[in-house]
């Protein structure tokens, strides 16, 4: 006998043996137990994941013999014998009650129109018979009219499974009467140990790395990663006939281009290094590696940069466990700002790199401006937090408007006044003689001191601070009492009083965010807007309540980190408790306009104020 491709020597045989599509085998099995079984499927789903496969071994079960005798043999097993006569048929390929037909070279109506004679025959042996059409996006429009009556009103031995790689091309009559089945991509583990148990079957030794490549390199399709396979096993031998499969002659075979020269491309750009950068661009024309191959893959090296910056984890990048321990390490070589905008020309570049005629001297100069990208929004990035430490320029006073007193807001804030001591009464016993008021100055404006308000006033020159805060944290912004109230305790605070005070926390929780949003946190920055102070202990527990389940569980897993970050910050012994609040997640998630605008009005001044002075409405 002639040599099987490996595809074909391990095709499935058993719905057990379809890798990662048990959403569907198990259905198909439950519609077999309960005899639900359906007139038409369709199978879509990516090149290479089981959809052929799955409509033979589908085929095969319904006309079991075992399965339609033996009643404890279906409910317990659902899975063809391979023993009886029609199984036995199907594996020859004599079977009459399955056909299958490849709709990309039958796809006119005379075919249809055969199909439908034949449709009308019951089956030889067994109870169904079943029409696989693979393709079948390629029917033709009139082909499709043609089977749609076939379809609505099938006799009822017959069975169509239709298998197709593009779902949205079969038009809506004939997909509403089918069930439809989605087949997934296949999870690269589930390949790498597919092809494992193969290996260990053909009694070859292979590295784990290289197993990894060529799944990495099928993109989710078994087929694939089986082709591969096996022009890797006549590659790899040697010529002592050693049957061992090494990492770099797979690497060598697929022209696959290692992560280590994409390493050192960012670690080019982190050190302004153009003269690494030109020496790696040789090296790429010098091996005959693809342009666009290569930016390809170094816009997945940066989008692995990225998910350790927004994730902190790389339970997502598919590479062996010391690249994602180095993806950890270089992460933070790079600010996110600087790997978008690297990615965003490297996009632009893969789709204007096919119009030159010189790609090798675009490619360079691509790689070049990586560096100053990398450089030029790094400094970016950082320049915010430098500017807000920055303290701000004082205007000088007008030549014509008197001096004002430096410090009115401090006196304000006092209490109560000082006493005037006793010893600056005069020596006749005599009270003293009231200082002449001073003249007020020509320009109204002037008529009060700088920084006073008059009774009731409002202070717009602040709303829009107001409005852009109001939130989660619209709480922090608290009336002058509250302030009075926070200093009154803080004053206190020398006599044995409690570490802090939540009112104040409160205050400077904004301030925090930005702390935090500066050391390049924004992950963390957006869990916490879904959180709130809820109390502070006298020993310095901090309590934040949390709204929502994913951010609950992701501050326990950097509790630590945000203790730290919240001790340092306000310069107290501080210590955190997460605690999750569901009854405020379910009223979260159904909370309206209305409602919030309720909330707005009671805990805002100046809406309050907007509200009882003009009668300001919501208008939505």
């Amino acid at each position: 006998m002639s040599y099987q491709v490996i595809a074909r020597k391990y095709r499935p045989a058993r719905f057990a043996d379809i890798t990662a599509q048990e959403h569907i085998t198990g259905t198909i099995q439950n519609s077999l137990r309960m005899g639900r079984v359906g007139h038409g499927y369709i199978f879509s789903g990516l090149r290479g994941v089981g959809k052929t496969t799955a409509a033979r071994v589908f085929a095969k079960a319904v006309n079991c013999e075992r399965m339609i005798e033996d009643p404890k043999y279906l409910k317990e097993v659902t899975e063809p014998c391979g023993e009886c006569e029609s199984c036995r048929d199907f594996d020859a390929g004599a079977s009459l009650n399955i056909s299958e037909f490849d709709a990309a070279s039958n796809n006119g109506v005379d075919d249809i129109r055969l199909l439908r004679d034949n449709v009308r025959y019951g089956p030889q042996k067994g109870r169904y018979r079943v029409y696989i059409i693979d393709e079948v996006h390629m029917l033709t429009t009139a082909a499709f009219n043609a089977f749609l009556k076939t379809l609505e009103e099938p006799p009822p031995h017959a069975i169509f499974i239709f298998a197709t790689t593009e779902l949205h091309k079969i038009p809506a009559t004939i997909a509403s009467r089918c069930q439809r089945f989605n087949f997934k991509r296949i999870p690269l583990d589930r390949i790498q140990g597919q092809l494992q148990q193969i290996c260990d079957a053909e009694g070859i030794t292979a590295d784990a790395d290289a197993l990894q490549l060529v799944a990495r390199k099928a993109q989710g399709s078994m087929r694939d990663a089986q082709s591969i396979l096996d022009q890797v096993i006549a590659f790899a031998l040697d010529s002592e006939g050693e049957r061992v499969i090494r990492y770099e002659k797979v690497a060598d075979l697929l022209s696959y281009i290692d992560d280590e020269h994409f390493f050192m491309v960012t670690e080019a750009i982190a050190n302004a290094d153009a003269a690494a950068m030109l020496d790696l661009a040789g090296m790429v024309n010098r091996n005959g590696y693809d342009e666009q191959d290569f930016i390809e893959k170094l816009i997945e090296h940066f989008r692995n940069f990225l998910i350790i910056h927004n994730l902190r984890s790389s339970k997502l990048i598919e590479r062996p466990e010391p690249v994602k321990e180095r993806y950890q390490r270089d992460a933070l070589r790079l600010t996110p700002q600087a790997i978008m905008a690297m990615t965003d020309f490297l996009m632009q570049t893969q789709r204007e790199l096919k119009f030159y005629a010189e790609h090798q001297f675009r490619f360079e100069l691509a790689l070049l401006k990586l560096i100053e990208l990398g450089r030029g929004t790094s400094q970016m990035a950082t320049a915010p937090a430098d500017e807000k430490k920055k303290p701000e320029p004082v205007t000088p006073p007008s030549a014509s408007a008197p001096a004002t007193p430096s410090k009115p807001a401090a006196s304000a804030r006092r209490p109560k006044a000082a006493p005037a001591p006793e010893s600056s009464a005069t020596p006749s016993g005599l009270p003293p003689v009231p200082e002449p008021p001073t003249a007020p100055p020509a320009g109204r404006a002037a008529a009060r001191p700088q920084g006073a308000k008059a009774a009731g006033s409002i202070d717009f020159g602040s709303w829009k601070q107001s409005f852009s805060k109001f939130g989660s944290n619209a709480d922090q912004h608290l009336p002058a009492m509250n302030r009075q109230r926070v200093e009154e305790s803080a004053d206190h605070a020398e006599s044995g009083a409690p570490v802090a005070v939540l009112e104040q926390l409160r205050m400077e929780w904004g301030r925090f965010l930005e702390h935090l949003s500066a050391r390049g946190l924004q992950v963390l920055v957006s869990h916490l807007h879904a959180s709130e102070l809820v109390s502070c202990s006298p020993s310095g527990v901090v309590q934040l309540g949390c709204c929502r389940k994913f951010s609950y569980e992701e501050l326990q897993h950097d509790s630590a980190l945000l203790e730290s970050e919240l001790a340092e910050f306000y310069r107290l012994p501080l210590k955190l408790a997460v605690r999750y609040d569901a009854e405020r997640d379910a009223c979260t998630r159904e909370k309206s306009v209305f409602t919030m605008f309720k909330e707005l009005s009671e805990t805002n001044e100046l809406v309050r104020y907007l509200i009882s002075d003009f009668g300001a409405e919501l208008a939505y």
